[in-house]
């Protein structure tokens, strides 16, 4: 029997079973070398443990044995010599000359694998159907005519109809009040094949027959194999509650900003106005009493009264509090009751609603809301009118206030610190200022000491006013005759460090060379009073050994050369190491 050239693996056995002939592909199928097939057993071709699918077949054959063509062959499994199963595809037929069997075996193994997947698929498939119609949002498919070939249970439940009433439908038919609002976008996309993403749709619904919901719509184009558009796939969220989330946070975030904005007004505002002095400058035993309370009070929450004459540097200390205190990293708003008009201190104070009064055209953030978890200094408070007292103590007591023509009371964390140059206990007692209010801002009252109470920083003040001048105006001042400063010691200062301040500027502006001259600046010498003879030469030695500190500190304390201290000071460096020792500088 010729079988070498049939293109599939055949074996020939006799009615035994013994293999009596194989041709090449057979050989190669099941791994065995030429002519090792032959003589043996069909079983050994065959796992033992799937062997009675095979006797199955041989007993069908034996009780019809006609010949089956190869496309209608019985998928079983087979055994290669190396041990190895895999899947064939058998037919049976009979020679007619001889009788002997004849086998045409096929290796299935990627069609079984292909079925495998396809089996997957569909798996995979249904579980999509499965996903596709129970996830909890919106999903559907509409044909270029705009009919529902898909909907969810989800989106069917929202448009109040069964999933099998969408179903063939066009949406201008089963839902045409939700047709007018989506059909615009969805023809687009099926026009241009731009998705559509993000787009709201504020409505009601028969499942929410009496509230208006929102529902955010997204289009998505579906594409032939050529790249027509033949559809659009439509994805529906409700976010009616992430709407409600983010509108209260974009109602926030706009409070913070107004609050924000406003502190950046206040605070360019407060950088167009120019502070007393930088730092606290002197040495002064009535000072350091004074700085010693400030480093008492400021880590507490405790409210401060600042009491002293006006330009000794209230707001100064003021600032050293907050500075010191656990709200350095919140803003110090400073109000001034002395200057702001009667009728517009409780809207700077406290705010006020739009439309509360005439000229109120938008709401106001007041200074104590501008304050909230840092400090607010209170500048003049004497000055405050009686009726806006009573509100000033509530806001210590609770921590409350109103706005202007608000209904709802604000709630605020801030301290307090208020300051005056009048006698508050004569004001209290003529009636002019709540007796209650005194007591709770007294808590920790602190006395600014008037410039006259410590002379001997005057000096020191006016070094480092000349300092701070001459690199304002560009002019160089290095040094201060003694007669001039003869007068600024004596003179009784009534206007204080402000008044000294102004003096030297105005001295800086005036002196023709590199010596300060104050006499044309100070005006009215006749009315200077000499002062004590040794607190003179005190003060000179202060003012002496401030300027060669500043001159060593200038030059990195190098003595010797050019633009180093004693050059700088116009000295020889050998006079300058005398004054050095005299004064007992050394170098720190």
């Amino acid at each position: 029997m010729e079988i070498s050239r049939i293109p599939d693996a055949v074996l020939v056995a006799n009615r035994d079973g013994s293999i009596v002939q194989a041709n090449r592909l057979a050989e190669k199928l099941f791994g065995y070398e030429r002519g090792k097939l032959l003589g043996l057993p069909v079983e050994a071709l065959i796992p033992k443990d799937l062997a009675q699918g095979h006797v199955s077949l041989r007993e069908e054959y034996s009780s019809h044995p006609v010949t089956r063509p190869m496309g209608e062959g019985r998928e079983l499994h087979a055994l290669r010599v190396d041990g190895r199963v895999f899947p064939v595809e058998i037919a049976i037929g009979q020679a007619e000359d001889d009788g002997h069997i004849i086998a045409v075996i096929r290796d299935v193994t990627s069609s079984v694998e292909t079925r495998g997947r396809l089996r997957d698929s569909e798996t995979q498939t249904h579980d999509l159907d499965k996903s596709f119609t129970n996830t909890p949002i919106g999903l559907c498919y509409f044909d270029d005519e705009l009919r529902f070939l898909r909907v969810n249970k989800w989106l069917a439940g929202i448009n109040g109809l069964s999933v099998e009433a969408h179903l063939g439908q066009k949406i201008a038919h089963c839902l045409p009040d939700v047709a007018r609002g989506i059909e615009p976008q969805l023809r687009q996309v099926l026009q241009t094949g731009e998705p559509i993403v993000n787009g709201f749709v504020e409505t009601t619904t028969p499942a929410h027959p009496t509230t208006k919901r929102t529902y955010m719509h997204n289009y998505f184009p579906d594409r032939s194999a050529n790249g027509t558009v033949v559809g659009v796939f439509c994805v529906v969220q409700d976010v009616t509650q992430a709407k409600k989330d983010l509108d209260g946070a974009l109602a926030e975030v706009k409070r913070l900003r107004d609050q924000l904005q406003a502190e950046s007004i206040y605070l360019q505002e407060e950088i167009k106005t120019t502070h007393n002095f930088d730092e606290i400058i002197g040495n002064s035993a009535p000072m350091h009493a004074t700085l010693r309370m400030v480093e008492q009070v400021a880590p507490t929450d405790a409210t401060v009264l600042l009491l002293g004459e006006t330009g000794t540097g209230k707001e100064l200390l003021a600032r050293a509090i907050h500075s010191r205190s656990g709200r350095k990293d919140r803003p110090l708003i400073k109000v001034d009751c002395g200057t702001l008009p009667s009728g517009l201190i409780e809207s700077e104070l406290f705010g006020h609603e739009k439309g509360a009064f005439t000229g109120a055209h938008e709401l106001k953030v007041g200074r104590f809301e501008l304050a909230n978890t840092g400090t607010i200094f209170l500048d003049e408070i004497g000055e405050l009118p009686l009726d806006l007292q009573s509100k000033l103590l509530r806001v210590i007591e609770d921590g409350r206030f109103q706005r202007l023509g608000a209904k709802d009371e604000q709630e605020v964390d801030v301290r307090i610190i208020a300051a005056t140059n009048r006698d508050l206990k004569t004001e209290m007692r003529e009636g002019r200022f709540r007796s209650d209010l005194y007591y709770r801002l007294g808590v920790f009252p602190i006395e600014s000491p008037p410039l006259r109470d410590r002379r001997e920083d005057i000096p020191l003040l006016v070094s480092f006013f000349v300092s701070r001048c001459t690199v304002s105006m560009g002019k160089k001042i290095n040094a201060i005759d003694n007669a001039s400063l003869e007068m600024l010691v004596a003179y009784d200062w009534p206007g204080n460090v402000r008044e000294l301040r102004n003096i030297v500027e105005r001295s800086v502006i005036l002196s023709q060379s590199d010596t300060l001259e104050v006499k044309e600046a100070l005006g009215r010498v006749e009315e200077l009073s000499p002062a004590p003879n040794g607190l003179l030469k005190q003060s000179l030695q202060s003012v002496e050994r401030a300027r060669i500190i500043h001159a060593l500190e200038e030059s990195n304390w190098k003595i010797k050369g050019p633009q180093h201290a004693a050059s700088r000071l116009g000295l020889s460096p050998s006079s300058l190491r005398t004054r050095m020792k005299k004064l007992g500088i050394t170098r720190p």
